[in-house]
């Protein structure tokens, strides 16, 4: 299984990847959108966690080039700071699969890729 994690904030970045690699997961990374839309139709992925809040092209903007693309048959994890109803709504209306608040509880996070994938790594 193989998860693109975009994401503007390094530390954060190793977070998620260390806590996805010792699940077993395969991991590819992008620092903003852009590298994600390239990273898309490049590689096979099967699932994208996504920050919202980053230089260039946000998360949301993301889901919308992804619904454009024909590409919104890949699962999106947001993931924010942000935990406002409206920002929330907003993603999920815009296509994404769920929504996980920063700090990550990466239990919640395994829970819901597991979910979405069906495949366990």
């Amino acid at each position: 299984m193989k998860i693109l994690v975009v994401e503007d904030d390094k530390l954060m970045l190793k977070a998620i990847v260390h806590n996805l690699n010792n699940k077993g997961y395969e991991t590819l990374t992008a620092e903003d959108g852009f590298r994600a839309l390239d990273m898309i139709q490049k590689e096979e992925i099967d699932l994208i966690i996504s920050d919202i809040m980053m230089p260039n092209i946000s998360g949301l903007a993301l889901l919308n080039l992804l619904k454009q693309f024909y590409y919104n048959n890949i699962p999106v994890i947001l993931v924010s700071a942000l935990d406002k109803g409206d920002i929330i709504t907003r993603s999920l209306g815009l296509g994404a699969t769920d929504f996980v608040t920063k700090p990550i509880d990466f239990d919640r996070l395994f829970q819901l890729i597991d979910k979405y994938t069906k495949v366990s790594p």
